[in-house]
């Protein structure tokens, strides 16, 4: 076992190549194939990408220092368990997308319901685009009052919502990517009837991402609104994908026309960073380069090499420990106590208690937390019992999606943004919350009820054909 875990130079380069190009290939076959998938499961596999990359580089050019661990870490292997648990992931989502199931889904009679509604009704999309409208505009003036902008101030993004954020900003902070979520399910919605994209909420979109960067933020949170906001987009190619009334040409015409929109949301975000390295910690420029890849290339992949290390190379990992600490005395229940078991176990317990008290929390946490449960046999396991959790409810999502269930996508919503988070950051605790259980009973009671509504609605409409086309012979005879 030793050997196999600690094998000679050679041997360990060409087993951290061959692995990471696998799994790098195998993201580009899921995306080429399936560019929905691509749109849907852009966050973890962006994550994927990066965090690979970056346990790639401390395997091969390590020991490499650390300067949030205050140690070196590599060289290695931890390539190599990483990239298997992305590769079941990457696989299932192949398996839960297959296209036999997409036909199906892009087959299924009366899936769409708007072609059944009474016109003249209630107008969702307007009612919406007012309500995130006056929401928006509420949270400008209150940021405005605050008489502090964190991007002309030199403020961090943490020490802005711990000081001075006011409430709808509080409300930001935690419901903001499922806000985004919605706001790109109402853009997109219109292309299932042939139509354009709703660009008003691309516009709403567009100023949260404004309000972001005045407020502080940098590259995270840009990536994670614009990871949900994108989702929506990709269920409908993929579900309606196949569909024989579904131009798809159009829709990718219509999705090559955000190229300028997207472009600038690229250079905010560039721009955004080159702020915060260059002005907001002007005093540490001269290490801005030791700074930048400390960032992209060891922070992401870190915490999965002090888990590699641990448990596949030491065989030290505690199951009692990690559950208790993860669902029954985490440092502060609150947040991510993931996050709080690595860092108490890579970190002196002080420094780590005072970095979470101060807000700061380390990248990663998955697939770390199923080897921290479930040690280097057992961890895999739950790796898999993940990955159908992750690619079977992306399914799920999307028949909602396609099948314009407004109501249910509303309130799937939540359970998305914590099985989302899960995948990227490893946050168990959240499922065992008595709020998650209500959100999750509520989104099993709408969908049953949306249900008996849509069978009742496409009842009457076979009911009324079905007179019609009565009277029609009677008139005929």
């Amino acid at each position: 076992m030793d050997a196999l875990l600690e094998p000679e130079p050679l041997l360990a380069l060409m087993l951290n190549i061959t692995v990471t190009f696998s799994v790098f290939a195998l993201i580009a076959r899921v995306s080429l194939s399936q560019p929905g998938l691509l749109l849907l499961a852009f966050l973890f596999l962006f994550s994927c990408v990066w965090r690979l990359a970056s346990v790639f580089y401390i395997d091969v050019f390590g020991p490499i220092f650390s300067e949030q661990l205050g140690r070196s870490i590599g060289p290695g292997i931890a390539v190599v368990p990483l990239g298997v648990c992305q590769a079941a992931v990457l696989l299932m989502l192949l398996v839960s997308f297959h296209p036999r199931r997409l036909e199906a889904l892009a087959g299924a009679p009366n899936s769409r319901i708007s072609s059944l509604l009474p016109a003249g009704g209630l107008d969702l999309f307007s009612l919406a685009f007012w309500v995130v409208l006056l929401f928006e505009l509420a949270l400008w003036i209150e940021m405005l009052n605050r008489g502090a902008i964190p991007l002309f101030n030199k403020l961090e993004r943490i020490d802005y919502s711990r000081q001075l954020g006011g409430f709808l900003h509080g409300r930001l902070m935690d419901w903001g990517p499922m806000l985004a979520f919605q706001l790109g399910l109402l853009f997109a919605m219109p292309a299932l009837r042939g139509a354009r994209f709703d660009y008003r909420f691309g516009g709403l979109f567009g100023g949260l991402m404004v309000y972001l960067l005045l407020v502080g933020h940098r590259f995270s949170s840009f990536f994670l609104y614009f990871s949900f906001f994108i989702m929506p987009l990709g269920s409908i190619l993929l579900g309606r994908g196949q569909a024989a009334g579904f131009d798809k040409s159009a829709f990718f015409r219509m999705l090559r026309g955000l190229w300028l929109p997207v472009t600038g949301l690229g250079l905010v975000v560039l721009g955004a960073l080159t702020y915060s390295y260059t002005v907001v910690r002007g005093a540490e420029s001269e290490l801005l380069q030791t700074k930048l890849t400390q960032r992209l290339l060891v922070q992401q992949g870190e915490m999965w090499w002090m888990t590699y290390e641990r448990v596949f190379v030491y065989g030290d990992w505690n199951a009692l420990l990690a559950s208790v600490k993860l669902f029954l005395d985490p440092f502060n229940p609150n947040r991510n106590s993931t996050m709080q078991l690595l860092m108490e176990l890579s970190l002196p317990i002080e420094r780590a208690h005072a970095l979470l008290d101060w807000g700061v929390a380390y990248t990663g946490g998955w697939p770390e937390v199923s080897f921290e449960l479930g040690g280097p046999v057992n961890g895999f396991i739950l790796v898999v019992l993940s990955a159908i959790m992750f690619s079977e409810f992306l399914f799920l999502l999307t028949r909602c999606v396609v099948e314009e269930r407004y109501a249910t996508c509303f309130f799937l919503t939540p359970i998305l943004y914590a099985i989302e988070v899960y995948l990227v950051s490893g946050m168990m605790n959240s499922f065992i919350q008595l709020t998650f259980m209500i959100k999750l009973g509520a989104a099993i009671f709408v969908y049953a009820l949306e249900d008996r509504w849509r069978a009742s609605l496409i009842a009457s409409a076979s009911y009324g054909m079905s007179e019609a086309t009565a009277l029609e012979r009677e008139v005929m005879s």
